[in-house]
Order: structure tokens, then C-alpha cells, then sequence
């Protein structure tokens, strides 16, 4: 009975640490092949039950980057429930990860994934042309950021979900709440030390003019000295956000050590990251008169190893306190059986996993940038070493998408 039901459970592990393998090295192939040609590999895999929330995560995302807004929708909605039906775990799955491995739990995201869908399907909805839509997911990601925040730390709290919110409250005239947006995505860049973009200096001055918050647009004043007064005239407006590289996927850290009495080994395995790729490319974009680089507004890279960090003391006590249950076990079969004490050990080693899953297809960092022109066309360099041209319409407000990984750009546009 014992050797059926480890090699049932092996059997059921080596399940999940395979599709965990190879979510990662879909993820890692993503710098060097198409996403179309990832999504079509990762829709041919068969994820279980309990890896479905990231399975879906993915393949929003990559139908999202390209250009299958219907797909991402569909899709990333299906995340989004998923995530939020998860957030209690069954008791039978605590009880699984408690005493065997925590891969048994079902993935029910981090505190970035749960805002991040908001970022993404509030894009999916404007890039197919409902703004409607966007606003609806943007109002979810604020409350969804509400739920997650936390006095001693900025768990789940996303500059760049503040700033779309921003940029598509501006395009649908609410001012007021434009202005309030740009404002928390600033108070969260400085908390991170970053710098502040010229182009949200521009929207804090600009929104701040527009509504005649004189004090306010003082003190912007002061703190952006370089920066000239909002011009009153209508300019065509071009809001630009550059998705660059892919964020960072877990690796395993693993530890096998012999017991006090040298009669057992014992493994601890921990999920961690390598150290982040500190190169940022920058997207530039050229008008006759000027040109922007876009510029770092969120660094996912640093916000999934904070959220790994928040959850390590945790998940370090679950795995010694499974490996406490593990040595007990096998001490208990050995003193019946030293034969069958010495397979379960190995057992016990071979299901030590750490959980890998993640939203490990995101990109590294978003930036952005904003122009205010009259020209009808702007130039945009260091797409996949090859320009790209975009038609302005006078009086209109425009939305650019770029992404490092695709040929595509992504252009809504409203007069």
C-alpha cells in the first residue's frame, strides 16, 4: 500500500515539475522566437487543473502582444476569475502542499499577476477600439490594488496601472481623475527611488493647469524647474508605452543534507530568482522638431522578487515543516522495514520540489513616453532595428503600443 501510493504521488509530481520546465523554457525562448510561434507551443501543452490560472495568464498575454485582442480578452478574463475564485485554497490542497509538495497547490497568482491582468485587458479593450471597457478594467485594478495594499510595503501597488488609468481618463475628459492617477503613479515611482519620467511631469503640470489647481501646479512648478508652462492650444497628443524584454522565471535552489543520526537524507528545496539583467533598452521616438525616449515606469523584475520575497518566510516554514513530516515517515517505515524505510527516503528527496509557477511571460519593464505635436506622423527607431511610422490625425489623442518581442505596433486613436 505505502509503494502504490509514492508511486502515485512521484508519478503526479513529476507531472507538475515537467510543465513547470517547460512553461520556463517557452518563457526563455520568447528573446529569440516569435510569440506566435511560442503561443502556438504553449496551446499544445496540457497543463493540470492547478497550473490552469497560469496557463491562461500566458496565453492571454501572448494573444495580447499579437494583436488577438478577442483571444486576450476572452482569455485573460478567464485568468482573472480563476486567480479570484483561488484565493482561498482548499483544504485538501493545503493539506497536499503541507506534507508533500507545495506544486500540489493551485497557482492562484501574485499580487503583481492580480493587477497586471487589469494592465493588460484594460489594453486589450482599447486596442479593439472600446474605451468603455478599458475604464471598466482600470477601475478593477484600483481595487484590486486597494485589497492589496499593505502600510509596510507596496504589495501589489503598480505605477503603470495608475498611469493608463491616467492616460485613458484623460482621453475620456475626467480630468479630475487623470490628475489623481498620474499622482499615485508618481507618489509609488519615487517610493521605488526611481526616476520620474519627463513624460509624467508633463501629465502632473499639464492636468494640473487644465483644472486651474493653481497650488498644485505651483508646487509641480518647483519640483520640475525645467519644464515650460502647458501651452492652452489643442496639439495632437501621443501617449506611448514600450513593453521591453521578458521578466525574469524562477530556478530552484535545493539543499540535501544527512539527519543528526546519518540514518536519513533530508531535502530542502526554495524557489528564487537569478540576479536581474540590469540592461533597459529604450524606445526612441523622432518628430521633426523633437525626439523622446521612452523611460522606466515599472520594473517587473524587481516587483515578482518582491513579492517572492514577501512570501518566504512562509514558504520556508511549510518546507521544513513538510520536511519534519517527510523524516517521520520514513523513520516510522524503517523501524519496520529497513529496505522499504531507505525507498520511501529516496522518495521524499526525489518529491522535494519548489514551485516555479509564475506570470513568467510579462515583460522585464514598461516605459513610457509622450509627445504633443502638429505634425501628422511620428517616427519611431529601435524597433527590431527597423522604423516604424505612425499616421497622427489632427486634434486627435493617440495610444502607441510597442513591444520588444514583436514586429507589431498597436495604435488607438480618438479625435
Amino acid at each position: 500500500m505505502y509503494k502504490i501510493l509514492w508511486i502515485v504521488v512521484i508519478t503526479l509530481l513529476s507531472g507538475c515539475t515537467g510543465y513547470q520546465r517547460d512553461s520556463n523554457q517557452l518563457a526563455a525562448a520568447l528573446t529569440n522566437q516569435s510569440p506566435e510561434s511560442i503561443l502556438a507551443k504553449l496551446q499544445d501543452t496540457e497543463p493540470k487543473a492547478r497550473d490552469s490560472a497560469q496557463f491562461h495568464l500566458n496565453q492571454g498575454f501572448l494573444a495580447f502582444i499579437t494583436g488577438d485582442f478577442d483571444s486576450a480578452i476572452t482569455t485573460l478574463t478567464l485568468a482573472k476569475k480563476e486567480m479570484s475564485a483561488l484565493a482561498a485554497t482548499s483544504i485538501s490542497e493545503n493539506v497536499g502542499a503541507g506534507t508533500i509538495s507545495e506544486t500540489l497547490r493551485s497557482y492562484s497568482g501574485y499580487p503583481t499577476d492580480r493587477v497586471m491582468v487589469h494592465n493588460i485587458l484594460a489594453l486589450s479593450y482599447l486596442f479593439n477600439g472600446d474605451i468603455e471597457g478599458a475604464r471598466v478594467e482600470i477601475l478593477q485594478a484600483d481595487i484590486a490594488m486597494k485589497k492589496l495594499v499593505d502600510k509596510n510595503s507596496l504589495s501589489g501597488q503598480l505605477a503603470s496601472a495608475h498611469l493608463i488609468a491616467g492616460i485613458v481618463y484623460e482621453m475620456l475628459n475626467e480630468q479630475s481623475n487623470a490628475l489623481i492617477s498620474y499622482r499615485f503613479a508618481l507618489d509609488i515611482i519615487k517610493q521605488h527611488y526611481m526616476p520620474v519620467p519627463l513624460g509624467l511631469k508633463q501629465a502632473l503640470l499639464r492636468m494640473s493647469f487644465k483644472l486651474g489647481a493653481e497650488q498644485q501646479f505651483v508646487d509641480y512648478q518647483q519640483d520640475f524647474p525645467d519644464l515650460p508652462k502647458p501651452s492652452k492650444k489643442t496639439e495632437n497628443q501621443v501617449f506611448v508605452l514600450y513593453f521591453d524584454g521578458v521578466v525574469s522565471h524562477k530556478v530552484e535552489r535545493s539543499v540535501v543534507v544527512p539527519s543528526p543520526n546519518l540514518e536519513q537524507l533530508i531535502s530542502i528545496s526554495m524557489p528564487g530568482y537569478p540576479s536581474a539583467n540590469p540592461n533597459i533598452r529604450s524606445m526612441q521616438l523622432r518628430l521633426p522638431e523633437q525626439q523622446v525616449k521612452t523611460e522606466t515606469v515599472e520594473n517587473l523584475n524587481v516587483l515578482v522578487r518582491d513579492d517572492l520575497d514577501r512570501e518566504t518566510p512562509s514558504i520556508l516554514l511549510l518546507t521544513t515543516t513538510r520536511a519534519v513530516a517527510k523524516y517521520e515517515l520514513v523513520r516510522r517505515v524503517n523501524q519496520q522495514n529497513n529496505l522499504l524505510g531507505l525507498l520511501f527516503n529516496l522518495a521524499t528527496v526525489v518529491t522535494d520540489r519548489a514551485d516555479l509557477r509564475s506570470w513568467n511571460m510579462l515583460p522585464a519593464n514598461i516605459q513610457f513616453g509622450y509627445l504633443e505635436t502638429t505634425a501628422n506622423e511620428v517616427q519611431i527607431d529601435g524597433l527590431n532595428n527597423r522604423p516604424g511610422k505612425i499616421a497622427i490625425l489632427k486634434g486627435s489623442q493617440n495610444i502607441i503600443l510597442i513591444d520588444s518581442l514583436s514586429d507589431h505596433i498597436f495604435h488607438y486613436q480618438q479625435l
